[in-house]
């Protein structure tokens, strides 16, 4: 597996870390049916951005064997309010295909980031 351009310059990984602060900020139980207590860790994700928007993807691990897949839309606001959504769906196989490039299963910085949240 080839390494990230972070990984390969020695740097942390940071790729979903922003987009992933922003879904545990907005997780409402009531509206999405869980908690950011019950999530165990983050299986896969994607990610893609540019000056206009950000946008990603995650497969977490819920405690009770359940599995959710979060899309995550952010549009930059320069001129005007920003604005974010995110949808949840609860998965009993495999999740969509990303919008924008691939999944990626190195996820152990996102899992490190939530142990410490």
């Amino acid at each position: 597996m080839s390494k990230t351009p972070t990984e390969a310059a020695g740097r942390p990984r940071v790729d979903g870390l922003y987009e992933l602060g922003h879904v545990l900020h907005v997780l409402d139980a009531e509206v999405h049916g869980f908690a950011r207590d019950d999530i165990e860790g983050v299986e896969r994700f994607w990610t893609f951005g540019d000056l206009h928007c950000s946008a990603a993807g995650f497969v977490l691990a819920l405690r009770g064997g359940r599995r959710a897949h979060i899309d995550f839309q952010h549009w930059h606001a320069f001129e005007q309010d920003e604005d974010f959504r995110i949808e949840v769906s609860f998965l009993d196989g495999e999740p969509p295909a990303p919008a924008f490039g691939d999944w990626s299963d190195a996820t152990s910085h996102l899992n490190r980031a939530l142990a410490h949240s």
